[in-house]
């Protein structure tokens, strides 16, 4: 078989079948809603045939998109599903999985390829499969959305506000984070560097994605950092940091803030680090948080490329109002100072409640 021929199509079909049956049996052994009834369970099937035969004709070097057709038929879906009172964690946990089994048989696929275009493709074969899960799933959740909000009226207009700053801050972000692995492993392969540890950071993402979306949609909104607020910083910059160079300091002890002020003050830092990651161009960034028993102030700093900070003084990007929202929620303040061709740098800072200086919960305190 030549390195520019796809397989037969049958073995091109056997290869779906395989791994909708892998597919399958994960959902069952998981007690998902979407086997219980034949009809549900169908259309699963049928959506996920549809991503893997995109996604193995990607593979194989065909110019593939995701039709509008597919988001309409998924919009729908959600709707049924909530109409039938399927759980959106039920369908986020389908997706997830079939990344999981679609990138296994995509990886396998490509050892049949010449050593020097299966790289190249199977990069372009796992971005399609993020592509056209996330386009139907974000389609599903319209749907979903739309069908409830006829149901129980118009929502709280705090609540919805809150609610998109939540999507934005953890959702958004995390998927903007597998993508950049994504973007990483392509430019590590290029470069003839070892790119395995950017496919295992981009699982890391879409299953904090799963797992904060599990929070949210069960109403508990008790999504926690897992570990101190220097190790989550540091473990989000190595993620994603190329060639930028980045000093996090933490001045303080981390006992004093309390679980709710970590998880805010990081999804700040983390939307600060990756505006500069993503736009900046920047060679070095610092990061300074100083903790005391009644205040916490941060400093994030870049020498990229800078912009004109009249625009996000007004309002800005989505990002930048996401985290004006989210630290003025808290009773503080943000100043941002840039200009072009010298760097940004972004200022906050939050009060702690006095109940704080008795100390909150950290499994690791951090000093530098």
């Amino acid at each position: 078989m030549s390195a520019n021929a796809g397989p037969r199509p049958d073995r091109r079909a056997a290869v779906v079948e395989s791994a909708l049956a892998a597919y399958a049996a994960g959902l069952r052994d998981a007690d998902s809603a979407l086997v219980r009834d034949e009809r549900v369970r169908n259309s699963a099937r049928g959506q996920a045939r549809d991503i893997l035969t995109e996604c193995l004709a990607a593979l194989h070097g065909e110019q593939v998109q995701v039709a509008m057709e597919a988001e309409l038929t998924s919009m729908a879906l959600g709707m049924r599903r909530a109409f039938e009172q399927i759980p959106p964690i039920d369908s986020l946990f389908a997706a997830y999985l079939l990344f999981e089994v679609g990138t296994d048989a995509l990886v396998e696929e490509a050892r049949a390829l010449s050593a020097d275009t299966a790289m190249d493709r199977l990069t372009r074969a796992v971005r399609m499969l993020h592509s056209s899960i996330s386009t139907r799933v974000r389609a599903g959740a319209i749907g979903y959305e739309a069908s409830t909000l006829r149901g129980v009226g118009e929502a709280n207009t705090a609540r919805r506000d809150q609610l998109a700053r939540d999507i934005h801050d953890h959702i958004g972000s995390s998927l903007s984070l597998a993508l950049r692995c994504l973007d990483l492993y392509e430019a590590d392969l290029a470069a003839g560097g070892s790119a395995h540890t950017r496919i295992a950071d981009a699982r890391k993402a879409l299953r904090d994605t799963f797992r904060f979306t599990r929070s949210l949609v069960s109403g508990l909104r008790s999504y926690e950092l897992r570990d101190s607020l220097h190790a989550e910083i540091n473990s989000y910059t190595q993620a994603v940091a190329d060639g930028a160079q980045v000093a996090v300091g933490i001045n303080g002890d981390e006992a004093w803030l309390p679980a709710d002020r970590r998880r805010e003050i990081f999804l700040v830092v983390r939307e600060c680090l990756r505006n500069a990651f993503t736009h900046a161009a920047a060679s070095r960034i610092d990061v300074d948080v100083t903790i005391a028993p009644d205040s916490v102030a941060c400093t994030v700093e870049d020498d990229g490329r800078g912009f004109d900070a009249s625009g996000a003084a007004s309002g800005g990007s989505g990002g930048m109002s996401s985290m004006r929202e989210r630290v003025h929620g808290l009773g503080g303040a943000l100043r941002v100072a840039s200009y072009p061709g010298i760097g940004t740098r972004v200022h906050f800072q939050v009060p702690l409640p006095q109940p704080a200086r008795a100390g909150g919960s950290v499994e690791a305190r951090e000093h530098t």
